[in-house]
């Protein structure tokens, strides 16, 4: 079926960027909350060695590392990624029914922007820090330009199938990847570097080989053996991104033009968002608790209830997130979010505060920095984070009194709607009223 024409937008008749009194507050809150979220997983993929992420532990843990691991797990793992993903779908359907009640025309403007969305990512990735979403996000966001063209019945259960598709491939590939025999790891030489310990240890990220050199090439170096991990481990990301993580991220997304189709966040919405939450909070959470404790007891690369339990957790992790994304508006408009303001100012400027923080967590960890890659615990890292993101919110705060727009946020209008359009915030009064009563 096609879409029908669109809801009235915000800010309709207004083809240019969106004005700053047109923001959604709750909107904003939640996007930076989402970055707190997202660094806070991201804390040890950014301090510790790949086979972390894979396996979920690295030898030699201490206790108050594996709690924090499994609290990480159950608290924020893929729910705030999800997030994300539902904001990113949101603010592109919004895009498209601005555009569309403007100029009559969205998909060459939508393909624009996501190609140098995936300009950003493609620099991040392979500059900065191989954990790059950005550059997947531009992919999902090329398929949402044509697949916003469908109805938003039929949008929402296509999300909903991709989420159950996730779930789906994360058992069975997982399966599989457990199947398949690794290197032999006896007599391994972690003595090699680069090259010779990748083939070494038969491209298996959780070989000696593999963990003695990546370690070695972010604390010291040389810059060349650096981007060779973190290119070939974005690699890995791509690939497990085709056949698991990017479908969860389409599916979210999905459900978030649903959203704004269905207005969502608007007032008269309210009862349903309640509703959501009340169902869709204590669901996740026991859902989530149940994978955690039960990776805690058998280990990720357990078969079969290590791919099962990942299964279960994405799918834990979409609900909790709807919980969350219903709870957050009530309590921003009631006034009863803790500093909301200070989110709402991250999520303002959130393509420049996401790489602002890998930029700063890179300068900590990698030998261009500190060197300190390898060095620290999750609860040390977990630290750290929470200190990074603080920074970043003074950054985004001073940096929007000041100039209002981002400055990468900046440039992506100016790629997105042409010369002029990113000189400064387009300001005007609000159009809509508040979320809440």
């Amino acid at each position: 079926m096609i879409a029908p024409p669109p809801p009235l937008p915000i800010g309709a008749g207004d083809a240019g960027p969106l004005r700053r009194g047109d923001r959604i507050e709750a909107i904003d809150v939640l996007r930076g909350l989402a970055l707190l979220g997202i660094i806070l997983v991201n804390a040890s993929i950014f301090g510790l060695p790949l086979a972390a992420l894979i396996s979920g532990g690295v030898d030699g843990e201490s206790t108050a590392d594996r709690i924090a691991a499994t609290v990480i797990t159950v608290l924020a793992e893929y729910k705030f990624i999800s997030i994300f993903s539902l904001l990113f779908g949101f603010g592109l359907a919004m895009q498209r029914s601005r555009r569309l009640a403007a100029t009559g025309t969205f998909a060459a403007f939508g393909l624009r922007r996501m190609a140098m969305l995936a300009v950003f990512g493609l620099v991040h990735a392979l500059g900065i820090w191989f954990g790059d979403v950005l550059f997947i996000y531009a992919g999902v966001g090329a398929v949402l330009v044509a697949v916003l063209m469908l109805s938003t019945a039929v949008r929402g259960w296509i999300g909903v199938g991709a989420i159950g598709l996730t779930a789906v491939l994360t058992t069975g590939l997982g399966m599989l990847g457990l199947l398949v025999p690794g290197a032999p790891t006896e007599g391994a030489d972690v003595s090699l570097r680069g090259i010779d310990a990748i083939l070494a240890a038969g491209g298996d990220p959780n070989h000696p080989a593999w963990i003695a050199a990546e370690i070695a090439a972010g604390r010291h170096g040389p810059a060349f053996d650096a981007f060779l991990f973190r290119a070939i481990s974005w690699g890995f990301g791509l690939i497990s991104a085709g056949f698991g993580f990017g479908w969860h991220v389409l599916g979210m997304a999905l459900i978030g033009t649903w959203m704004f189709d269905t207005g969502f966040f608007e007032p008269r919405s309210q009862a349903r968002r309640r509703r959501w939450a009340v169902i869709c909070l204590p669901i996740g959470l026991v859902l989530a608790i149940g994978v955690g404790v039960g990776w805690w007891i058998v280990g990720r690369d357990h078969l079969p209830l290590g791919p099962i339990l990942g299964a279960v957790h994405g799918i834990e992790a979409a609900v909790l997130a709807l919980g969350i994304v219903s709870l957050v508006p009530e309590l921003v408009a009631a006034g009863r979010f803790p500093a909301a303001r200070l989110f709402a100012a991250v999520g303002r400027l959130s393509l420049t505060a996401y790489l602002l923080e890998s930029v700063l967590f890179t300068a900590f960890m990698q030998s261009w920095g500190l060197g300190w890659f390898g060095t620290l615990g999750r609860v040390e890292l977990l630290g750290l984070a929470v200190a990074v993101y603080l920074a970043v919110a003074a950054m985004c705060i001073l940096w929007s009194r000041r100039f209002g727009m981002g400055p990468l946020e900046r440039v992506w209008r100016w790629a997105s709607y042409g010369p002029g359009s990113g000189r400064g915030e387009h300001v005007a009064a609000p159009r809509t009223p508040p979320l809440g009563h």
